[in-house]
């Protein structure tokens, strides 16, 4: 199948219950109290608990292998090379929130394209910006190679 065009776009559903937080920190190691202790973080300026950063990115870059991931010609797939993520807000136990991507730039390469993707995690009531990330992946459209150009 061909590469996603400029301007493709998916989004999925974000919504992190107690539990969910306080295991996806401790997948990361990260042991803050804001993201596994309750009286601690509603005594804070969060209110509650509040979503390891680590955490967030980590479901926002997964998104790309299952969105972008399953187009790949002959299921060569796609490879992330490069990536910045700034954390503007808090992603708060129980809130509901949105996870996009968008394909901002393609460029060829030998074995592919590189796609510039640009993303994030905002709230979906109030549209605050928990996140923004820009990645760029190589997706593949020849067999596989150890090059990464």
């Amino acid at each position: 199948m061909p590469h996603p065009p400029v301007g493709a776009r998916v989004e999925r559903p974000l919504l992190l219950d107690a539990a969910a937080i306080k295991s996806g920190a401790l997948l990361v190691g990260d042991l803050n109290p804001l993201h596994h202790d309750e009286a601690f973080a509603t005594a804070s300026r969060y209110g509650g608990l509040i979503a390891s950063g680590a955490h967030t990115a980590a479901l926002l870059v997964g998104m790309l292998g299952s969105s972008f991931g399953n187009e790949a010609t002959d299921g060569q797939g796609l490879v992330g090379v490069d990536y910045s993520i700034q954390f503007r807000g808090p992603v708060r136990v129980g809130r509901r929130m949105r996870m996009e991507w968008t394909v901002a730039a393609v460029e060829p390469r030998r074995s592919g394209v590189l796609l510039t993707m640009q993303g994030g995690i905002i709230d979906a009531e109030t549209d605050a910006v928990a996140l923004t990330a820009k990645l760029k992946m190589l997706y593949f459209d020849e067999p596989f190679s150890d090059e990464i150009d």
